[in-house]
């Protein structure tokens, strides 16, 4: 069944690399979306060798609202956000939403009206992990408080009220994609903060709604020590910029 004109059209985009576990239910399940939300899916592969390309091909060859764009190499996470919101922004019509999730079924897609809902123009709206309501299964305590501490330190050092700043399930409204795009340069797990900085800098709004993370039901987390480390690097010093950025910007404008 599919969503009226007066549905909210959303843009849903998944990085994928070797996803062939996930990949076929999670299109099935965003698929199923039709019935309350006009729902296009921008996938953006970095050359999978396990057969996921061929799921997702299949799936084109039964779905027309699939766009696939393959990349050579694994390229990194950030790079393919980046990519999947240009390919986005090029719809037409374009969409008034874009939602970014991850392939390995920890984010469910049935939360994604909610995020939606919450979404109003200049607006991003987290699925967080951390706020009233929020809850992850299936973690262990090194993996929680690796996470607790990446958010920890966003917070503090970025001045920010945000309590998931490293979440990946996110709804943006088109506007405000449009006015951060152009300063977002990063290829790592480090697109979140670029973002979410970028967002709050420019005075947008951000919100979170509460989300169940579920730990990845097949494969391996594609998350390596070498990424860790640039993440926080990137809090540390981007965090930093932005607080001096700021700081300058109320001594050269004292009524605001």
């Amino acid at each position: 069944m599919k969503a009226d004109l007066s549905s909210p059209d959303v843009c849903v985009v998944v990085p994928t690399y070797n996803e062939v576990g996930t990949i076929g239910e999670l299109i099935m399940s965003l698929e199923e979306l039709g019935e309350m939300l006009s729902v296009r899916i921008v996938i953006v592969d970095d050359s999978s060798t396990d057969g996921t390309l061929d799921i997702i091909g299949e799936q084109m060859r039964n779905y027309g609202n699939i766009i696939l764009v393959v990349r050579e190499g694994k390229l990194g996470l950030g790079s393919a956000i980046i990519e999947s919101f240009k390919t986005a922004l090029s719809l037409v019509p374009t969409p008034g939403f874009i939602v970014t999730m991850d392939a390995d079924l920890s984010h469910d897609p049935a939360e994604i009206p909610a995020l939606v809902k919450s979404c109003g123009s200049g607006t991003l709206v987290i699925g967080s992990r951390y706020t009233d309501g929020g809850k992850i299964v299936g973690w262990g305590l090194s993996r929680t408080v690796v996470s607790k501490t990446a958010n920890l330190l966003a917070r503090s050092v970025g001045k920010m009220s945000v309590r998931d700043c490293t979440s990946g399930f996110r709804c943006y409204h088109t506007s405000l994609i449009r006015g951060i795009l152009d300063d977002i340069d990063c290829d790592g797990y480090d697109i979140q903060i670029d973002t979410l900085m970028e967002t709050v800098k420019r005075g947008y709004k951000v919100k979170e709604s509460p989300i169940t993370f579920q730990d990845r039901r097949s494969g391996e987390s594609k998350l390596t020590v070498g990424d860790m480390w640039k993440f926080f690097k990137r809090v540390v010093f981007q965090t930093r910029s932005w607080n001096e950025h700021y700081r300058r910007s109320r001594m050269h404008d004292p009524v605001s």
